[in-house]
């Protein structure tokens, strides 16, 4: 089995990232948490590798990871009847907000932080629970006050994207670009976070 690739990045998009590495291209999925770190088309990157071979001879597919805590938690969630390696990372996508926060939702079966916050369905929050109430241990802990921290910017990025929607933009376009707006200013508060997503919309 591959565990790693260290290459130079070729091309990317939210969804795949081609590496060279040895002479040979590999295409590889990945997470939004991954594609968030990632350096610039022709720069070295490193990613941790896990392979999913397809049924009927269909071939084998990469997925990679920035870093070994997304892998585990990627492996963790594979590892769940009925969801696969597509539906991993698409839940990996989500939860990796906050491993912190998912670890303890999941630990006190706290659906409505699953589905409010992480942005799933009730059935697939259900079967998360289910899952890995055995498992969540493996994914990593933090102290009580950097889980509230994150609690608490995970709040104030759903409290500016629910007054987005309030002025009438969508909540897919609402949430993109408060996302974007707390990634670029992490130190903003709702109503000055509204304002430069505002901005950013506006171009």
């Amino acid at each position: 089995m591959i565990y790693h690739i260290h290459g130079n990045l070729i091309a990317r998009n939210v969804e795949k990232v081609v590496i060279e590495a040895a002479g040979l291209g590999y295409e590889v999925n990945i997470p939004t948490s991954t594609f968030e770190k990632l350096p610039a088309v022709n720069m070295p990157v490193k990613l941790y590798l896990c392979e999913s071979t397809g049924m009927y001879g269909s071939g084998t597919t990469l997925y990679g990871f920035f870093t070994a805590e997304e892998k585990k938690v990627f492996l963790l969630l594979k590892s769940i009847s009925k969801i696969g390696a597509k539906g991993a990372l698409e839940i990996l996508s989500k939860v990796s907000k906050s491993f912190l926060l998912f670890n303890k939702a999941i630990r006190e079966r706290d659906v409505k932080t699953l589905v409010g916050v992480f942005d799933l369905t009730r059935k697939t929050a259900d079967k998360l629970i289910l899952g890995l109430k055995d498992k969540i241990g493996q994914i990593s802990g933090a102290s009580p006050e950097k889980e509230r921290a994150d609690l608490q910017n995970i709040q104030e990025i759903n409290d500016a994207v629910a007054g987005l929607m309030a002025m009438g933009f969508s909540q897919g376009k609402a949430r993109e670009a408060v996302e974007r707006a707390a990634q670029e200013k992490p130190d903003l508060q709702v109503a000055d976070l509204i304002k430069h997503s505002l901005k950013l919309m506006r171009g």
